[in-house]
């Protein structure tokens, strides 16, 4: 490779390098040779952060860029591949560029030099049901055709991996032109945006941010249907049934923003996406439990974008244990996994009339008519474990041909079907326990009850005289009523934090277990399929949706407010008003599987009284996490001394919910919270306390008395142990309500309780 040297842009490097401050390096991360085991000529992608020219003013991006080019050696690459991959205008002060350690290592002499950082690969996460079980589609809430206006005008930018080509849920049938103040434009090749898709860019060192951000995937299209896909009547998934879909905020726009998952490539996502105006961020992207928010991209680019008043949704984790959670910066709302109510109910009814309901796979083959009764078939009538369960071979000798064959449930349940068909079976019962099925790809019709249906399954075929004993099965397609419900999804990741000193992560759980969206496949040429998938990245772009939905109804309020109408109004009770059970044991969560609970956006729409949050206070809150000068000048953009910061713990924060620790040799803590009234102009709340184990909690005060909106009054709350003081390690969960004398709201703040 040529070397040309640090000849470019003589002008601008003038105007840039002359301001007489030292120059400066990164204590404790620059990279190098030795540390990282790469050889000095390897070229790679690096993040380079520099510091604002003293006195100097950026004129615009173009200027910005010319001088980002100034520090490079050349550039273009031997290959012609120019060395720059990105600017970055918002998310950072800095590039990233194709370099060598080497060249990296002449780059931190120079002035402006704060840090570099070779680029890192991030994951992916992994309706309609659930706008109707959340009560946005009912009209007599109000909240989708009066409130809201289904989140008309609102852009929601999604950081993923892209959408399909003229997929019907990304259609701008009925959407409104876009918003006037709209920055961002649609320069794409082979891509035409519309009234839905707005903008949006691609971002791989790999591809030209002119390509098109078209899925290859899947995972982004299901994301981007979640939140604010348009309706689709009939969509269907391969299989018998067809739904309406919807996301939640269905008239609100997209900006699709396509990432290769690297670090650079996600931080000019957020960067340009800040850049071109969208009110709310979806990144449903994973990082690792143990990074500090400056190596979480999310935290890092969150926290540009929420002093920008962007709120930002993002997936807790898919890891489904304990202290496994991707993100947990205060100011991004992390959510959790649940599984709803719905159900695809299969009924098998018998010759008697009796009817059991059960379940089915989504991939139900189509033809099957259940009006005609067919007899049914015992093989395990002679107990042996090969015939109860259908085993392979199992079924020789035995006459099942063009009946119901009836078949214990376990590990291998399509191959029992296989076996079934195979052998001339019609149909199939499957008995046992029920976890789940829906994915189940059944080879023929099937049906899976419990074992106490099953039971009477069995009794009715053994009865005397019954002879020969028959059923049908009915396919009754995607139903409610599924108990208990809704649940804590098994992945979803959990609390506590290992990074944020004591804040209550995830916030909250939304819908994330067989969600119904948007997706591609590559036999399917239009673009118009869809299917069902699970995870976190399923249940951020629910709680993003409803974030746009609030910002139609309050659009000044901050991200902080709209984070705490979510949380404070989340159901902390199942629907059956029992503690929330986690699919993982089939046992209670705990408050850092679930945080505040499950997502009411009827209610959040209506919150009474919000936790709000000046920006700055989050300065204070790192700096009693001791982050270090360079990190708080990264983040911020300026030097910041701490020194000189008033210092925020953890659990004073102005934050929703409260989370402690305290010890034998820590007993107590106090800490106060503020709150806005956004209810009525005269307003009354008193508190109602729900005591932690071995806790107390006593209030400042039994009254909250309000005579004007956005009025704000403030509360201590001291938290004591009862002793003897737990083993270290329990963890105790309570709450307090503040209750509207009117009856209309109830606010509700979590209580974690860590003994130490």
């Amino acid at each position: 490779m040529i070397m040309k040297g640090f000849i470019l842009v003589p002008l601008i490097i003038l105007l840039f390098v002359t301001s007489g401050h030292a120059s400066q390096t990164s204590d404790i991360e620059l990279p190098s040779v030795a540390s990282q085991s790469i050889n000095g000529n390897e070229m790679k992608t690096y993040i380079i952060h520099l510091t604002k020219p003293e006195g100097k003013k950026l004129l615009d991006y173009k200027e910005l860029e010319s001088w980002h080019k100034s520090f490079l050696p050349n550039l273009t690459l031997d290959s012609g591949e120019p060395r720059l991959v990105y600017s970055y205008f918002e998310v950072m002060i800095g590039f990233a560029a194709k370099l060598t350690p080497d060249e990296v290592q002449v780059m931190q002499r120079m002035d402006s030099f704060l840090h570099a950082e070779l680029d890192v690969q991030k994951e992916l996460l992994e309706t309609t049901y659930t706008p109707k079980y959340l009560g946005l589609s009912d009209p007599s809430t109000g909240i989708w055709h009066t409130e809201s206006n289904m989140g008309e005008g609102i852009v929601i930018g999604v950081i993923d991996s892209g959408i399909p080509l003229n997929h019907p849920s990304f259609s701008d049938d009925q959407m409104p032109a876009k918003p006037a103040n709209w920055k961002g434009n649609c320069s794409f090749t082979n891509f035409t945006c519309n009234k839905k898709i707005i903008g949006g860019g691609t971002y791989a060192t790999n591809w030209k941010v002119t390509d098109p951000p078209v899925d290859t995937g899947g995972h982004g299209s299901h994301v981007a249907s979640i939140a604010a896909g348009n309706f689709v009547k009939d969509a269907m998934v391969v299989g018998k049934y067809k739904y309406t879909a919807s996301g939640m905020a269905p008239r609100a726009h997209l900006a699709i923003y396509k990432t290769n998952l690297s670090r650079a490539d996600s931080l000019k996502s957020y960067d340009q996406a800040m850049i071109d105006g969208v009110n709310i961020i979806n990144y449903s992207i994973g990082d690792e439990p143990t990074y500090n928010f400056y190596l979480d991209t999310a935290a890092f680019s969150g926290y540009k974008a929420t002093k920008k008043g962007i709120s930002v949704s993002v997936s807790a984790g898919n890891r489904g244990a304990p202290k496994s959670l991707s993100h947990s910066a205060p100011w991004l709302m992390v959510v959790g996994a649940s599984w709803l109510d719905g159900r695809l109910a299969a009924t098998v009814r018998l010759g008697n009339g009796d009817e059991f309901i059960g379940e089915t796979g989504y991939y139900q083959p189509t033809q099957f008519n259940s009006s005609n009764f067919l007899p049914i078939v015992y093989p395990g009538a002679n107990n042996k474990k090969e015939t109860l369960g259908c085993w392979s071979g199992s079924l020789n000798g035995i006459d099942v041909k063009n009946k119901i064959v009836l078949c214990w449930a376990g590990d291998q349940n399509i191959n029992k079907g296989s076996v079934v068909r195979s052998a001339g079976g019609a149909a199939m019962i499957l008995m046992g326990s029920i976890k789940t099925t829906r994915y189940d790809q059944h080879v023929l019709p099937v049906c899976h009850v419990n074992s106490d249906d099953a039971r009477k399954i069995l009794a009715y075929y053994n009865s005397p005289g019954v002879s020969p004993s028959n059923a049908t099965i009915i396919f009754n397609g995607q139903v409610s009523g599924r108990r208990p419900a809704p649940t804590v999804a098994t992945n979803s990741s959990s609390g506590p934090s290992l990074t944020n000193g004591g804040i209550l992560k995830p916030d909250v759980i939304a819908p994330g277990y067989d969600i119904f969206g948007a997706s591609i496949h590559k036999n399917n040429p239009f673009n118009n399929y869809f299917k069902f998938d699970t995870g976190t990245s399923m249940a951020s772009p629910h709680v993003a949706g409803v974030m746009a939905l609030l910002k139609k109804k309050y659009p000044t309020w901050s991200p902080a407010a709209i984070q705490s109408a979510i949380i404070t109004t989340a159901d902390d009770v199942d629907l059956a008003g029992n503690p929330f059970i986690h699919m993982k044991n089939w046992k209670p969560s705990n408050i850092f599987d679930r945080g505040a609970g499950h997502i009411n956006p009827i209610k959040a729409m209506n919150p009474g009284l919000v936790y709000d949050r000046n920006f700055d206070d989050y300065i204070g809150y790192m700096c009693f996490l001791n982050y270090n000068p360079t990190y708080m000048q990264r983040f911020n953009s300026r030097k910041v001394d701490c020194s000189k910061e008033k210092k925020i713990k953890p659990s004073q924060l102005n934050y929703p919910s409260i989370m402690v620790t305290l010890s034998s040799n820590s007993p107590d803590e106090t800490v106060m919270r503020t709150v806005t009234n956004v209810g009525n102009a005269n307003s009354d709340y008193t508190p109602r306390i729900f005591h932690p184990a071995n806790a107390n909690l006593i209030l400042s005060t039994n009254r909250l008395q309000f005579s004007a909106q956005n009025q704000q009054l403030s509360f201590n709350v001291k938290i004591t142990i009862v002793q003897p003081a737990p083993v270290k390690g329990t963890i105790s969960e309570g709450k307090l309500e503040w209750v509207s004398t009117s009856g209309g709201h109830v606010v509700r703040s979590p209580i974690a309780v860590v003994f130490g």
